[in-house]
């Protein structure tokens, strides 16, 4: 089982009408709920941990999870309002206006609950505001010495008040996470100016075995404690980007589970033709993604299908 924990939103997403006006239409979303649904595609036992609210559109998010077969029975419901994500589309490349004061995923106060899961994957915008950010941050300390922790920080700077508390924020949690992904996107936010190989050396040195550096359209990286491994995005004609990022983190541990590779000692032990294979199959599934509009993440047969094929 592999446990997510943080956002669980709707995206409004932009559609062309053929009056010429653009609508918005709702979709469930939310990077750390794509990351469940992605797994859940990938053949992965996943549940998820957090609040969604008791109005109409928590009741979507519920429906979607009861659909993915994503396990909710940690999910409090509340009568707090859902955030809400307005996007916007620049050549493929998404952009998000969110309303989220007082939401149901931000006002989640925590649990003193340890379950026994094979990993732990929190991020977003759930780590940017109290209460919910400490909340999870505590739980994820927590359950850091007895499971696997995946942390994607997913920056969102037009949420964030106090950039350096933020920054100081996710560098805390990436200190005790076992897998860590930076975007290009959120490396130059949260590091301008340092070298994504001098962070990894760091990071390495401490808790972290697997440190993810994704690159859209120009790639992805792998440090481990046996290097430094790269591989090329697969060409695909790309609709939109949104959770494809998401895709690519889910995908990660996917492969790592069926590998056999998803715990703490395996993850030290990754060598560098297994981190090129499992970066294979993460950038794979996130060019799928790209194909389809907004996140609809791929099957595990089809994933395995186009890396065969490649």
């Amino acid at each position: 089982m592999i446990l997510c924990g943080g956002d669980a939103l709707i995206d409004f997403v932009p559609v062309d009408m053929e009056t010429g006006d653009t609508a918005f239409v709702p979709k469930v979303g939310g990077a750390v709920l794509n990351v469940a649904t992605a797994l859940s595609r990938l053949n992965e036992d996943v549940a998820f941990i957090g609040a969604a609210s008791e109005d109409l559109f928590g009741d979507m998010i519920i429906a979607h999870m009861e659909g993915e077969n994503i396990d909710y029975s940690r999910v409090a419901r509340t009568s707090d309002d859902s955030t809400l994500a307005f996007v916007t589309l620049s050549g493929g490349d998404a952009r998000y206006a969110f309303y989220d004061q007082t939401s149901a995923g931000r006002m989640w106060g925590g649990t003193d609950e340890r379950p026994m899961v094979d990993a732990l994957h929190i991020g977003s915008v759930t780590l940017v505001f109290d209460p919910s950010a400490s909340a999870y941050e505590a739980f994820a300390r927590g359950m850091s010495e007895q499971t696997v922790v995946s942390f994607d920080p997913n920056c969102r700077p037009g949420l964030v008040k106090d950039r350096d508390s933020y920054k100081d924020r996710m560098r805390c949690l990436a200190d005790f996470s076992h897998i860590v992904r930076y975007s290009d996107e959120d490396f130059d936010y949260l590091f301008p100016g340092e070298s994504i190989d001098d962070v990894a050396a760091e990071l390495l040195s401490g808790a972290t075995k697997l440190l993810l550096n994704s690159r859209g359209a120009d790639g992805a990286t792998a440090y481990t404690k046996a290097g430094k491994a790269s591989v090329n995005t697969p060409p695909v004609e790309v609709r939109d980007t949104i959770g494809a990022g998401d895709t690519f983190h889910a995908a990660t541990l996917s492969w790592l589970s069926h590998a056999g590779k998803l715990d703490q000692q395996s993850l030290a032990e990754i060598g560098i033709d297994e981190a090129l294979e499992m970066l294979e199959f993460a950038t794979e599934a996130a060019a799928l993604c790209c194909m389809m509009d907004g996140c609809n993440p791929p099957t595990r047969n089809r994933v395995v299908a186009e890396v065969l094929d490649s």
